[in-house]
């Protein structure tokens, strides 16, 4: 299915949608396809709602189905490679927000 390019109108709508909800729920809507991959969703999502959108060009579907998973798949890896103390972020305030979900995560989990 191709993307058609944005009539007038929907231009308007996309500018009343404020929230990540409020867009997603628009996306899943209109995109049925989006409803089966994250991966897809967030492509979707970037190219309407973001300036990523100007260098993202239409993806089949059936190209992202190949890689659902791979967004996850990367950020856990990330994840683990970091918790062994390697290649921590560079960014002070990223470290910082990590290590407080961290710690509540550690919090929470025992009592599960």
């Amino acid at each position: 299915m191709y993307e058609e390019e944005l009539s007038a109108e929907e231009e308007q709508l996309l500018e009343k949608l404020r929230t990540v909800k409020e867009r997603v729920e628009y996306i899943l809507s209109r995109y049925p396809n989006t409803r089966n991959s994250d991966l897809y969703l967030t492509i979707i999502y970037l190219r309407k709602f973001t300036e990523l959108g100007r260098y993202i060009k239409y993806i089949p579907y059936e190209v992202i189905k190949k890689y659902e998973g791979i967004f996850e798949s990367i950020r856990r890896t990330r994840q683990k490679i970091q918790e062994e103390g390697r290649f921590l972020p560079t960014d002070p305030n990223t470290l910082r927000r990590r290590r407080k979900l961290s710690e509540k995560f550690r919090v929470v989990m025992p009592r599960l």
